[in-house]
């Protein structure tokens, strides 16, 4: 009995080690920037937004870039700069609080991914510094500001912006039940291509009637955004590719599946591959927008701040200056496909 007593006092008095915390195993909190200042409390809600890590938000938000550029090409009369200019600034931190949106739902599916892959280990949920619940919390109220967001903007806007938030919700579930997950993202950041479209109401997909030109015209300007909207799904996909490289070996180990792993040794000719398709996109995008929008809306040779009619066509505008007086009666003989439209008497 004296040595179970003692072996019993010698074990809770010498209890089981605590494991390490995120600062003993190296963790360093950022401290720059917007850091400096946030409260220190704060600070893990602003790592899962990424304010630490802005590469990732500049290739989000190109593509709204992308998007605007050819919104404005598209549509007549042409937004004025100071239009790009806002809508630009506005849409930049709509972006910012999806992104953290996006980020925090995915740290919280992927938190046990993450505490396997030396990169990740330190994210705010897998370190234990915001818990599982306060994650979706966080995730909630960005979504819901967000969305308010997007009240001022036209309706078409919110239909794009629930379609890529619905792909990028998917997006982390992507990693464990296919090899595909950058191919998912690439279908999800590429949306903004038709969204700012939708900003500027020149949507050829849902807003289709409110573009100038014939049917033609506008199916040629609906399959030049399509093909736009194919290469910003590829480069996406090749860029994510890349970057997942990174974190092959650990993703093999916690089981992360991706096309970074599925394809191994066979990414850089498969990446090439699919470069070479995106440039012929590309190329298309801008052939298609020179058959169909620019037939009546290219920039006239004199005046590139006025519109002209592309080849074999021709823009016709009428002058207040001109009286319109009653018809007469034209003559039966006219030459074929000649359509008479009055007479005109220039005013005193």
């Amino acid at each position: 009995m004296p040595l179970l007593s003692t072996m019993r006092k010698t074990s809770m008095s010498n209890p089981s080690p605590k494991p390490p915390t995120a600062k003993a195993m190296g963790y360093a909190p950022p401290n720059t920037g917007i850091f400096s200042f946030l409260p220190p409390s704060w600070t893990p809600y602003a790592e899962l937004m990424r304010l630490d890590r802005p590469s990732g938000y500049y290739a989000f938000y190109w593509h709204y870039l992308i998007g605007l550029s050819f919104a404005s090409c598209i549509a007549s009369p042409a937004p004025t700069l100071m239009t790009l200019t806002l809508h630009s600034a506005y849409l930049a931190l709509w972006v910012l609080i999806l992104r953290g949106a996006v980020c925090t739902w995915n740290d919280n599916l992927d938190q046990d991914f993450d505490r396997k892959v030396a990169r990740t280990r330190f994210r705010p949920i897998a370190r234990g510094a915001v818990t599982t619940t306060q994650g979706h919390i966080f995730t909630l109220l960005q979504t819901i500001v967000g969305g308010l967001m997007l009240v001022q903007l036209p309706a078409s806007v919110s239909v794009y912006a629930a379609i890529m938030t619905i792909i990028l919700t998917i997006y982390p579930l992507g990693k464990r039940l296919t090899d595909f997950p950058q191919v998912i993202l690439g279908f999800g950041f590429a949306v903004p291509i038709f969204m700012c479209c939708a900003v500027l109401n020149v949507d050829p997909l849902l807003q289709a009637d409110a573009l100038d030109g014939t049917e033609t015209d506008v199916l040629d300007v609906s399959a030049g955004g399509a093909c736009l909207y194919g290469a910003s799904v590829l480069w996406t996909i090749i860029f994510d590719t890349v970057y997942a490289h990174q974190d092959i070996r650990d993703d093999v180990k916690a089981g992360v599946k991706s096309l970074a792993v599925r394809l191994g040794d066979q990414t850089k000719p498969t990446l090439a591959f699919l470069a070479a398709i995106q440039v012929g996109l590309l190329m298309a995008t801008g052939y298609l927008w020179i058959a169909g929008a620019t037939g009546c809306n290219m920039p006239c040779s004199g005046n590139a701040l006025e519109t002209c009619g592309g080849g074999n066509r021709i823009n016709i505008f009428i002058n207040t200056a001109y009286l319109y007086l009653y018809p007469a009666n034209p003559s039966p003989t006219l030459p074929q496909n000649y359509i008479y439209q009055g007479c005109y008497q220039e005013a005193a």
